[in-house]
């Protein structure tokens, strides 16, 4: 199918609707002081969908033909999830838009611009021999007096690595797993003071999925390491029968790193985030200027959530050329990461010693799983769409479509991997479970996930 030029479907978009169809401007430069209107505009969206909400409420004449909320191009920096509740429904007659204005492309963004870099004027404790001089360091703000804490840094669209073990692509084996002790032998690292690595955490590939797990203890015996690890991903990820970690003499053991500690920082591209000190360090790569480098943190996990109830969906609210941009996934580094599949993480997981269930008498293994977080998530809403949306530098699930939301359902996408741009059409049933995703012409299967 040919796609029309930008400019020229928002116009189209508009056409029919001059003189009876209710426009509400936004722009980065405005104020929510201002009427919402192409001269004044308003800052932010959610005062645009407040007003869109008051013109429904009182049944105002202007929204016979829909509501549409056009928004300038630029940087929307969101402090907390849009949220589009039924109130905010549109009708098949009067459907509500969010959409770019011709030609511009605005950013919804969950994260927060880093700034302040300078290089440390003493050798920094712990950090490797090789990074002293390189690095740069920056204050990281806090938040309701609290550190704002992060597992995901881009500096100028580019994505950052959190310093680990393993240089470049290269993964260590483990040695063994001892699911009754629930712990794990691995080659020493050839780093110093192992046993302080406080923070550090373990990235362990098994089978086809990969858990993170936070190290509560390391014990040097030699060339050897016994790692343990906290609750409640330890018990999770020692109990669990599958995907457990690979234990192979022809193919080898699981694959692993360490990451999340300063030690481990020393290769351009890497960074820690000291906790404890409130501050960030990164080795720029090649090229990149931290005094003009834009850095973004991200911190919001959900930008958009669409949620209606049972007896009273959300419907008839589309969006229209937005990217959704920089959202984080706090969950490793606040109770660890087993999944199951799909992005799924285990909540509780165990085989049975007597096989079976009530629905399912042969039922040899049990698992509880929860849902990880989307950058937009729908639930209990119907005549919902996305159309040439970009979704690019999340952490987590970009579009979740959950329970009952659906019943028209296709959503086109962008999704820009590589610095190329592919486009998604993602099918969505009644049931709310979706269909397949169109990928270059090939079929794949919707939930999929790369682990950051």
């Amino acid at each position: 199918m040919k796609r029309l030029p930008r400019c020229l479907l928002a116009i189209l978009l508009l056409v029919g609707f001059t003189g009876y169809a209710a426009a509400i401007y936004v722009s980065p430069a405005g104020a929510d002081a201002n009427p919402g209107s192409k001269e004044k505009p308003l800052a932010t969206v959610a005062m645009a969908i407040r007003k869109a909400r008051e013109l429904r409420r009182l049944n105002d004449p202007s929204i016979a033909g829909g509501i549409h909320i056009i928004l300038s191009g630029g940087l929307y920096r969101l402090e907390e999830p849009l949220f589009i509740r039924p109130d905010d429904s549109g009708t098949a007659e009067s459907p509500t838009y969010i959409e770019a204005a011709p030609g511009e492309q605005p950013v919804f963004s969950g994260g927060i611009a880093l700034t302040g870099w300078s290089k440390p004027k003493q050798p920094v404790a712990g950090l490797p021999k090789i990074a002293q001089g390189k690095i740069w360091v920056a204050e990281v703000p806090l938040t309701g007096g609290r550190m704002t804490e992060f597992r995901q840094l881009w500096i100028n669209g580019n994505k950052a690595i959190r310093a680990k073990s393993c240089n470049g692509d290269s993964l260590s084996r483990i040695l063994a797993w001892i699911p009754r002790t629930e712990e794990c032998w691995i080659p020493t690292p050839p780093v110093k003071d192992l046993a302080q690595l406080a923070t550090a955490e373990m990235f362990i590939h098994q089978w086809w999925a990969i858990a993170i797990l936070r190290v509560k203890k390391l014990e040097v015996h030699g060339d050897s390491t016994k790692l343990s690890f906290h609750q409640p991903e330890s018990k999770i990820q020692s109990e669990h029968p599958w995907p457990a970690p690979w234990m192979s003499r022809e193919t080898g053991n699981s694959a692993f790193y360490l990451s999340n500690a300063l030690q481990f920082l020393d290769e351009p591209g890497e960074w820690f985030l000291d906790v404890a000190a409130c501050k960030l360090y990164y080795w720029p790569r090649k090229g990149e200027d931290l005094s003009a480098a834009v850095v973004t943190a991200p911190v919001l996990e959900t930008l958009v959530r669409i949620e209606g109830t049972g007896d009273n969906p959300v419907s008839h609210f589309y969006f229209n050329h937005i990217d959704f941009q920089h959202t984080g996934w706090l969950r490793p580094s606040q109770q660890g990461h087993v999944p199951h599949q799909a992005g799924m993480h285990m909540l509780e997981a165990y085989k049975l010693k007597i096989p079976g269930t009530p629905d399912k008498k042969t039922l040899e293994n049990q698992a509880w799983v929860g849902r990880p977080a989307a950058a937009v998530s729908v639930t209990f809403a119907g005549h919902t769409g996305f159309s040439s949306c970009r979704f690019e530098h999340l952490a987590s699930t970009g579009l979740d479509y959950g329970k009952d939301a659906g019943d028209d359902g296709v959503a086109v996408l962008e999704q820009m991997q590589d610095g190329k741009t592919e486009h998604h059409v993602i099918a969505v049933g009644r049931d709310g479970h979706g269909g397949d995703v169109t990928l270059n012409g090939k079929i794949t299967t919707l939930g999929s996930q790369t682990y950051k």
